[in-house]
């Protein structure tokens, strides 16, 4: 995978943890529409962007298909894989975005030394802003039915030196699931994110006031002075039973040499 395509996993990466509406637990599947309406920041235009994305976890296992393409975060190993499942390669980076974007600058042939510092100098800046990160959530006490949900109102606000972000979220209990480890696995998971170990307390005792699963979330970014607007929608959820290997690459997948 080329630097200049890692940059654009990480930009959404990175918005997607401002956001971040929850995880669930051990063999859950759960199907969310994601709608990023079009923005410009640092010069580039991103389209709108609709995606439908499918998510299992496992404990100290995570998949997300969305398209073609697979993404596997392993917190045992603290290894994440991303599959292109056309091609059938994969990448294969640390669990740290910051240095899962360094190495992806390193090895990338097609940049030139400057274009590398230059790349380099975007993902610093950009991982020392979200480093002064916190997150509030707030318990509106609202309620109301989304299909067939009974669902609760909250507001979710995120601070980085990048700029804030606030998320109105609309989440239920009628999906029965293991709701400890549903933060324990997001917290887990924010550990990509730098500087993140010392506010980890913080951020577990903040996200367990949502009671429940997002079944609804409208959250508005500001990033760089440019305000970037998701929302996203539950459209499936299951119990599933997941064969082995499930969590790992392919054997006949060939890794990308870059």
């Amino acid at each position: 995978m080329k630097a200049k395509q890692m940059l654009r996993l990480v930009l959404p990466a990175a918005i997607c943890m401002l956001i971040l509406p929850g995880l669930v637990q051990a063999d859950i599947y759960l199907k969310y529409k994601q709608r990023t309406d079009a923005f410009e920041i640092m010069g580039q235009k991103q389209p709108a962007r609709e995606t439908v994305r499918e998510t299992w976890i496992a404990r100290d296992m995570i998949r997300t298909d969305e398209g073609p393409q697979t993404m596997i975060m392993r917190i045992d190993k603290k290894q994440i894989y991303l599959m292109d499942n056309q091609a059938k390669t994969y990448s294969e980076f640390p669990m740290d975005m910051q240095e899962m974007a360094r190495q992806a600058i390193e090895e990338d042939q097609e940049m030139s030394s400057q274009e590398k510092e230059e790349a380099k100098d975007f993902v610093e800046g950009m991982m020392e802003g979200m480093s002064e990160f916190s997150v509030t959530v707030e318990d509106t006490g609202q309620t109301k039915k989304i299909g067939p949900w009974n669902c609760r109102k909250y507001v979710q606000t995120t601070n980085t030196a990048m700029g804030p972000s606030e998320t109105e979220l609309w989440a239920t209990k009628d999906i029965d699931l293991d709701y400890d480890l549903l933060h324990r696995m997001a917290a887990a998971s924010m550990m990509m994110m730098p500087g993140m170990q010392e506010s980890m307390d913080d951020f577990v005792k903040e996200m367990k006031k949502i009671d429940g699963v997002t079944v609804y979330s409208v959250s508005t970014s500001a990033m760089m002075d440019t305000e970037i607007r998701t929302t996203q929608d539950l459209l499936d959820y299951s119990d599933q039973k997941t064969g082995k290997g499930f969590y790992t690459v392919p054997e006949n997948y060939m890794k990308e040499t870059r």
